[in-house]
């Protein structure tokens, strides 16, 4: 169902820009009917409105108006048009980045050929077919280079499959039977049979876009409360600027409309209003990029304000599957030896830990010279019954491949003996070697001496939170295997980051306390519940609400839904159930539960950024106000010229003032796009930074702008 094309990647600004679809869109935004949502930017295009008629008929507006500034008036009207425009492109290109999301989704969906496998009579052939065609339960061949045609799960071969066009993965995944492979990913190695496992409308890209689709972007709490303040604000400055222009009438100050207007538009918080809305989507659109959807921009602010996150220490914190670090031997055996032995018997254990066994032992140089052997071996599948698994390897078995086979499938195929299988322990011929491996106390069952410093070494291992594996050969313990969580990279500094922003990292877990210590002590996490049960996360969630404390949490299980649904910000895993993605308001597509950290901290982002352009915003205000006003009025009163510090004129310092007013949104949307740089430090360290840079650097910028402005209008019209 799926080809190779290129990465999907978030649409970049400069070609949102010079979109000639975005730029139609943002000229369709200038509708009235449009604004009206946007209180701020609807009040602006009303004073374009109001001059431009005055530049139509300027006796209409006596005697607030005058027939020879008709070009000024135009000149005045065009600035505040394009006021308005820059606000309508920027709310355009925050909307095009979240259409672009669907759209390069769908890029990924095309029609491919596959190669179904079809039996008629008992006799198997490969059929071409097309991905449209497949179903649920079709049994499809998958060879070297070949893009993964729908879902499907493997059933027979291990390969590696490239899956970067999907989850951003560069490295290879090896696969297995058992492992899901994605439509749309490419098979680099070997060749795997396949069962469907989807309908194609129901793959994984296809789930993928409507999450996207199904995302709103209703105004958040904070929107609405910022919005509300800009509203105020707007009424307070109309009041203001219909005084002056009465009081203008009536003391006879021949005071021009179109001047009062300029004051009143440089009041007006615009730049928070034209940004405002591309913020907040802007917002929704960063955590795609990491391969998270959001049901709500309330989510992702609500993000911003989590004071507790919930993290399950499997898949969060640790990578999800216990690894090997140590091979430890016993009595006078080597270290060589036991990772030799724990190669062996690991060679057909296709588990994480078994792959990180023969990993270890190959890194460590301890290759066996009996592995040319393991084709023909017996293999002892693990048993929940004997808690063992291991291998039998003969050198005399009589086995001989069929001739003119050089695919090696066969040599899988016949690498167990016909005979009925005996669990580990059988009895060991002269010209035979068996190597087991298992938990300490099933191979103490078996094996036919136990070393002296056996059970101090496993429990030893044990109490450092690790898990220990014991390893014979020919039933004689020759050592010990170090298995350990292995923590995910970067984790520890991530939880100091949340630490240092004053959020407080509470980590469940199944383990037992001392490993479950022991990981918490690693990472820096002084709050964590042992051998916790998955519903133990809404006994949490709602304690910690009940003492007004925003919470974050993670889930992917139908007994995690209630606390998803309950908790201020849920991170469902793809991967997990439908109730537990239904119950969430943000779904990681990766299903990588360490994301929940990302989230908070985008949240974070999105809220500093915020503040930051409402900052700079208001000191705008501020530094335009004392530009105009004492020009405006120098006049009529003479004391004001003094705080005319940029020594302006009465037309240009109007022109500058507006221009500058006009520019600084443009200027700005790449900031509101792409969100303020965020380094993780306290709220009011964060608060204080902001203040000075965004507060100052808002009330320095517009004078020097204003002024650079004005010099160019005074070297154009002289």
């Amino acid at each position: 169902m799926t080809s190779k094309p290129n990465r999907p990647t978030s649409p970049r600004f400069r070609s949102n820009l010079t979109s000639t679809k975005t730029l139609l869109d943002s000229l369709v935004r200038l509708n009235p009917l449009s604004l009206l949502s946007n209180p701020v930017m609807f009040i602006v295009e009303l004073t374009f409105f109001t001059v431009a008629a005055m530049a139509i008929y300027p006796p209409a507006f006596y005697p607030v108006a005058n027939s020879s500034m008709r070009i000024y008036y135009v000149e005045v009207s065009l600035i505040l048009l394009t006021t308005v425009w820059f606000s309508t492109l920027a709310d355009a290109l925050a909307e095009t980045q979240a259409k672009n999301t669907a759209s390069s989704l769908r890029s990924l969906e095309s029609e491919v050929q596959s190669k179904k496998i079809v039996t008629e009579a008992d006799v198997r052939r490969i059929v071409t077919t097309p991905s449209t065609a497949l179903r649920k339960g079709d049994l499809i061949l998958l060879e070297k280079n070949d893009v993964v045609p729908i879902d499907a799960e493997v059933l027979e071969g291990i390969g590696m499959v490239d899956e970067s066009l999907l989850t951003g993965e560069s490295t290879p995944v090896r696969k297995a039977p058992g492992d899901e492979v994605i439509g749309g990913s490419r098979v680099i190695s070997d060749t795997l049979t396949a069962r469907v496992t989807v309908n194609p409308e129901d793959t994984y890209i296809s789930e993928m876009i409507r999450l996207v689709e199904s995302s709103k972007r209703p105004r958040t709490p904070n929107e609405v409360a910022v919005t509300t303040v800009l509203i105020g604000l707007t009424a307070i400055f109309t009041i203001i600027v219909v005084a002056l222009l009465g009081l203008s009438i009536t003391l006879d100050l021949a005071v021009d409309l179109s001047i009062l207007i300029a004051l009143y538009v440089c009041l007006l918080p615009t730049t928070i209003g034209a940004l405002l809305p591309s913020i907040g989507l802007s917002g929704v659109s960063r955590l795609y990029r990491r391969k998270i959807v959001a049901k709500s921009g309330r989510a992702v602010e609500r993000a911003g304000d989590t004071d507790v996150i919930i993290l399950d220490k499997t898949g969060t914190i640790t990578v999800g599957n216990r690894q090997a670090v140590e091979f430890i031997p016993v009595n006078s055996h080597t270290e060589k030896e036991v990772g030799e032995a724990a190669f062996l018997s690991s060679w057909h254990d296709d588990t994480p830990e078994g792959r990180s066994l023969i990993r270890l032992a190959y890194e460590d140089g301890f290759v066996p010279r009996e592995l040319n052997a393991l084709g023909v071996s017996e293999v002892y599948e693990f048993s929940a019954s004997t808690r063992t698994s291991g291998v039998k390897i003969s050198q005399g078995t009589g086995f001989m491949l069929p001739k003119g086979d050089k695919s090696g499938r066969e040599r899988g195929r016949l690498r167990r003996k016909f005979e009925a299988h005996q669990e580990a322990g059988s009895l060991i011929g002269e010209d035979e070697i068996e190597i087991i491996k298992g938990a300490p106390d099933a191979i103490k069952k078996i094996a036919r001496s136990i070393p002296s410093n056996f059970d101090a070494l496993v429990d030893s291992t044990s109490s450092q939170g690790d898990t220990p594996l014991a390893v014979t050969r020919n039933r004689e313990v020759i050592g010990i295997i170090r298995l350990k969580d292995v923590l995910k990279p970067g984790i520890r500094e991530k939880i100091l980051s949340v630490k240092v922003m004053g959020i407080r990292p509470v980590m469940l877990t199944g383990d037992q306390p001392l490993t479950a210590k022991s990981i918490a002590g690693e990472v820096g996490i002084d709050e964590y519940r042992p051998e916790a049960k998955p519903e133990d996360k809404y006994d949490i969630v709602t304690k910690e609400q009940a003492e007004t404390r925003v919470v974050a949490m993670i889930g992917d299980g139908t007994n995690d839904a209630p606390a998803l649904a309950v908790a201020d910000v849920g991170l469902a895993m793809n991967s997990g159930t439908q109730a537990a993605k239904e119950a969430a308001n943000m779904v990681d597509l990766e299903s990588n539960p360490a994301k929940i950290i990302e989230v908070v901290m985008l949240g974070k982002q999105l809220l500093m950024t915020r503040g930051a352009v409402t900052t700079f915003s208001i000191a705008n205000d501020v530094a335009k106000y004392f530009a105009i006003v004492p020009v405006m009025f120098a006049a009529t009163l003479p004391e004001l010229k003094a705080l005319n510090i940029l020594g302006l004129g009465l037309n240009t310092a109007v022109l500058s003032a507006l221009i500058f007013n006009a520019v600084i949104i443009p200027l700005l949307i790449p900031l509101a796009m792409r969100g303020i740089r965020f380094k993780p430090t306290s709220t009011m360290s964060l608060f204080i930074k902001n203040a000075l840079i965004y507060g100052a650097g808002g009330i320095i910028v517009p004078f020097i702008g204003i002024k650079l402005i004005d010099i160019a209008l005074l070297s154009v019209g002289g």
